[in-house]
C-alpha cells in the first residue's frame, strides 16, 4: 500500500462513523497527509538529533522511529520484529 493511501485509511479509520459522503470529515485529506508528514518528519528529526546517545545505541533510534511510524498507522512490514 501507498504511503499515502496508508494514512488516509488511518485517518478514515479514526472517524467516528463512516459514510460514503463521510459527513464528520472536518479536514481535507491533503491537509491531514501534510499535517501529519510534517509531523513525522520533525520527530524523526529529533530522534536522530538526540546526541545523548551513543552511535552504538543507533539501534534504539530505528526502533524508536519504527514505532513512531507504527503509531501513525504505517504498516514497517516484519522489520519491527526484532524479538
Amino acid at each position: 500500500m501507498v504511503l499515502y493511501e496508508e494514512l488516509l485509511l488511518h485517518l478514515l479509520q479514526t472517524q467516528p462513523r463512516m459514510e460514503i459522503t463521510f459527513p464528520d470529515l472536518d479536514i481535507s485529506p491533503n491537509v491531514y497527509i501534510e499535517s501529519r508528514c510534517y509531523q513525522a518528519l520533525q520527530k524523526i528529526r529529533d530522534i536522530l538529533r538526540d546526541d545523548s546517545l551513543m552511535d552504538a545505541d543507533c539501534f534504539s533510534k530505528i526502533e524508536a522511529i519504527v514505532c513512531l511510524l507504527e503509531e501513525m498507522g504505517i504498516d514497517t512490514g516484519n522489520r519491527h520484529d526484532f524479538g
